[in-house]
């Protein structure tokens, strides 16, 4: 089955709480994932993801030590179809803003390859590794400035959100079905900035032809 996008949501928002809730629509479908990602400032912790009230598991705590950000990922298999809540759960009471952008995907297996870039320079490019029909998400972090440049596997991606953290961030997907192997990503902006990039990776249904069934 072909990997594509089920559900997105964008969301900002200050919690003044130990807790954030926001609503995320997965429609029904086959081999569902769903990744999570959270860009906010380091005075507190993220201690917690659930989605519909099942515990979310992460994959990537980064900081971007020259914009004292937090950037984290989260994934969870089979999520439950409809509406509902991400619930997110702060070591404190969280009085920044706190950015997330939510990916429901059918056909998937999951998140695949990740890497962080804080080399703090512009433009700031590194490589990630897929494999075949696979898409990637790709996030920056800047100082006071928005003009923001998401470009994945040599294409200038539509940015999907910017959202004001007390630093900027964007986020923006690639095309789905990419060819496997490395593949250049890059983030610029006018400021001081670093790039978070993740693979969604495509289900791949496992064939028995040719192999000999014992009985």
């Amino acid at each position: 089955m072909a990997l594509g996008l089920n559900n997105k949501t964008a969301n900002i928002g200050t919690p003044s709480a130990t807790t954030q809730t926001i609503p995320h629509v997965t429609t029904a479908g086959s081999n569902l994932q769903m990744s999570l990602t959270i860009a906010m400032g380091n005075a507190v912790t993220v201690t917690g993801v659930t989605y519909n009230g099942v515990a979310m598991t992460l994959v990537d705590t980064n900081t971007a030590t020259g914009l004292s950000t937090l950037i984290y990922l989260w994934k969870l298999a089979s999520p439950s179809s409809g509406t509902n809540n991400i619930v997110i759960t702060f070591s404190a009471a969280q009085y920044n803003p706190v950015s997330t952008y939510a990916i429901s995907a059918s056909g998937g297996a999951g998140v695949g390859n990740t890497i962080f870039d804080d080399t703090a320079t512009s433009p700031n490019s590194t490589t990630l590794t897929v494999s075949t029909n696979s898409m990637i998400f790709g996030l920056l972090v800047a100082g006071n400035n928005t003009s923001h440049v998401i470009t994945l596997d040599g294409s200038s991606r539509t940015l999907e959100y910017t959202h004001n953290i007390n630093n900027y961030t964007s986020g923006a997907l690639s095309a789905t079905g990419l060819t496997s192997g490395s593949k250049t990503v890059s983030v610029s902006a006018g400021a001081t900035l670093c790039g978070y990039y993740y693979e969604i990776k495509e289900f791949a249904a496992t064939s028995t032809q040719g192999m000999l069934l014992m009985f």
